[in-house]
C-alpha cells in the first residue's frame, strides 16, 4: 500500500492543475478522509514558482479552515510530506457532476428532479452567502466542486482559484482562471478583478444544466422549452442571472435564493392545482409512448410510487399514460437474483443502459404495500424492504445488515439478500413529469443511493441511484443505503 506520510493511498479521487485528490485511511481508526496533495501540472510548474505554488497551496487551506458553514468543506488537517504540502478534508463519496453524469467533454447530462434541483441551488447559494460574507470570491463553482454528503446536502469545495476581497496576485497570462462554460465572461477576461457576481453567474449555469441537461451555452433555447415542468417564469430567472453584464445579474446570493424560493413556491402550487382535477379532466385521450410499444413492457412506477389507474376503452391504464397492472398480458421473465462481477466496459449494455446509464427500457411493476414494512410487487414477485439502513453504510457493512435481518427473521423470512442491479431496475423509473408529480411515494423515500450485490472489481460495486434511476460504482468504502429483497416461497 502506498501512503503520504502516515496515511494509506486507497484510490485516486481526482486531479488538476494544482494537485491531486487521493481518498486514504487513517492509522488504527481506518477512517476515511480525502488528501489533497501540491503536485502542479507540468505546465503549470513551468510559469509558477515553487514558492509562491506553496504559498497559494497553503492560502487555499486557510481560507476553507476559516469558513464554518454547513454547506462549505472543512478542513482537518494540514502538513507536509518530504517536499510536497498536503491538507485533509471530510471524505464524501460523490459529487454533483457524479449525480449529473458529467464527464470531461461536456456533453449533455441527467436531468435532476425540479425539488431536488432547487433544494442542492438553494445550499449552493447559502454557502456563497457566507463565502461573499467573508469576502471571498469563489471563482469556480461548477458541479463537480459541490460535493453531496452521506445526508444528501452539499459542501462547497476546492478554494485554489478563490480570491479574497483586495487581494492582488501576480499571475501568468495563459493561466485560465475558472472551468469553461461555467467562468462568467468578465472572469475570463479580467479573472483578478471580479466580483460575487461571477459566482452567481456560474450558479446559473449549474441551475439550468440540472433542470435542462444541457449547458446554456450550447443550448441557446429557454429553459421552458427545454423542460416541460418549467414556465417562462423561470426563462426570465435566468435570463438575470446569466446576464452577460455583472450589473443586471442578482446582486448577492440572497437575492438569488429568495427569488428562487419564489419560483418553487409557484411551481409548487401549479403542481398542487394540477394533482387537485381528475386526470379524465386534465386530458381527453390516453397513448401509450413510443418506446413501450416497441418493446412490448410498460414502465416502472415512478420510482416505486403507489399509483391510481383507471377504465378507458377496456383498458387498465397508469395515471401517467402508461400501461399498468398488465401482468396477465406479459409475462415477466425471471429476475438476476445471482451476483456477477461486471467490469465498467460491459456494464452498459449487461443491464441495458443508456449513454446516461439510465434504463434503455422500463419493466411493469405492481407494486402493493405487504404488513407495515414491506412491499410486493406481484409482477416480479420480488418482496422489498419498504426503508432500509436508516443510514448510509459501506458495502461491507450492507453485508453484515443482511446478514442481522435474516438471523432475526426481519418479517417471518430468513432469505433477504442485497438486490442485483437488475433486481434494483425493476423499481427504477423515468423523470416525473406533469401527473407524475402527482403519485403518492410507495418507498421511503430517504433511501436514494442503493448498494447491489454486483462488484465491478475487487475494491468497487454497483449501485443504484432510485432518486434518478441511474447505474454507477463506486469504491466499496464509500456509504450508501440498503434496501434488500427476497423472493416469497
Amino acid at each position: 500500500m502506498k501512503k503520504i506520510g502516515r496515511f494509506t493511498i486507497t484510490g485516486l479521487l481526482g486531479k488538476g492543475g494544482m494537485g491531486r485528490v487521493y481518498k486514504i485511511a487513517y492509522p488504527v481508526t481506518g477512517k476515511i478522509a480525502a488528501l489533497k496533495l501540491l503536485a502542479p501540472s507540468s505546465l503549470l510548474a513551468s510559469l509558477t514558482p515553487q514558492n509562491e505554488l506553496e504559498d497559494l497551496f497553503t492560502k487555499e487551506a486557510i481560507t476553507m479552515a476559516a469558513i464554518r458553514h454547513p454547506h462549505v468543506v472543512d478542513i482537518l488537517d494540514f502538513g507536509r510530506t518530504g517536499d510536497r504540502l498536503y491538507y485533509i478534508m471530510d471524505f464524501f463519496c460523490n459529487n454533483l457532476g457524479t449525480l449529473m453524469g458529467e464527464s470531461f467533454e461536456e456533453d449533455d447530462t441527467r436531468v435532476v428532479p425540479i425539488k431536488k434541483t432547487v433544494a442542492y441551488t438553494t445550499q449552493i447559494l447559502k454557502g456563497l452567502v457566507c463565502l461573499h460574507f467573508s469576502g471571498i470570491v469563489h471563482r469556480d463553482i461548477k458541479p463537480a466542486n459541490m460535493l453531496i454528503t452521506d445526508l444528501d446536502t452539499i459542501k462547497i469545495c476546492d478554494f485554489g482559484l478563490s480570491l479574497q476581497q483586495g487581494e492582488w496576485r501576480k499571475r501568468h497570462g495563459s493561466i485560465r482562471v475558472g472551468s469553461p462554460y461555467y467562468a462568467a465572461p468578465e472572469q475570463e477576461a479580467d479573472p483578478d478583478n471580479v466580483d460575487v457576481t461571477a459566482d452567481l453567474y456560474a450558479v446559473g449555469v449549474v441551475l439550468y444544466k440540472m433542470l435542462t441537461g444541457r449547458l446554456p451555452q450550447k443550448s441557446c433555447s429557454p429553459s421552458s422549452q427545454m423542460n416541460p415542468d418549467l414556465d417562462t417564469s423561470w426563462d426570465r430567472f435566468f435570463a438575470r442571472a446569466l446576464d452577460p453584464d455583472p450589473a443586471g445579474r442578482f446582486q448577492g446570493a440572497d437575492i438569488m435564493c429568495r427569488d428562487l424560493a419564489d419560483l418553487f413556491r409557484a411551481w409548487e402550487a401549479k403542481k398542487e392545482q394540477i394533482c387537485s382535477l381528475p386526470p379524465e379532466l386534465e386530458q381527453e385521450t390516453v397513448h401509450l409512448p413510443e418506446k413501450a410499444q416497441q418493446s412490448g413492457r410498460g414502465q416502472a412506477a415512478s420510482g416505486g410510487r403507489k399509483t391510481d389507474s383507471w377504465e378507458k376503452n377496456g383498458k387498465k391504464i397508469h395515471e401517467n399514460g402508461l400501461w399498468h397492472g398488465v401482468s396477465d398480458t406479459i409475462r415477466q421473465l425471471p429476475v438476476r437474483a445471482v451476483p456477477l462481477k461486471i467490469p465498467m466496459k460491459q456494464a452498459r449494455d449487461f443491464f441495458d443502459l443508456d449513454r446516461f446509464m439510465q434504463p434503455r427500457r422500463y419493466g411493469a411493476n405492481d407494486f402493493v404495500l405487504s404488513g407495515e414494512s414491506l412491499v410486493h410487487d406481484r409482477h416480479t414477485d420480488l418482496l422489498w424492504q419498504q426503508a432500509g439502513t436508516w443510514f448510509p453504510v459501506t458495502w461491507f457493512q450492507a453485508k453484515t445488515y443482511v446478514e442481522g435481518l435474516n438471523t432475526h427473521l426481519f418479517e417471518g423470512y430468513n432469505t433477504w439478500r442485497l438486490p442485483t442491479i437488475h433486481e434494483l431496475l425493476t423499481l427504477a423509473a423515468p423523470l416525473a413529469k406533469g401527473r407524475d408529480h402527482c403519485m403518492s411515494p410507495m418507498f421511503d423515500g430517504e433511501q436514494k443511493w442503493l448498494w447491489s450485490a454486483d462488484k465491478s472489481t475487487f475494491v468497487s460495486a454497483w449501485y443504484l441511484n432510485l432518486e434518478m434511476g441511474f447505474v454507477g460504482r463506486n469504491d466499496v468504502t464509500s456509504f450508501y443505503h440498503v434496501k434488500v429483497v427476497c423472493s416469497p416461497v
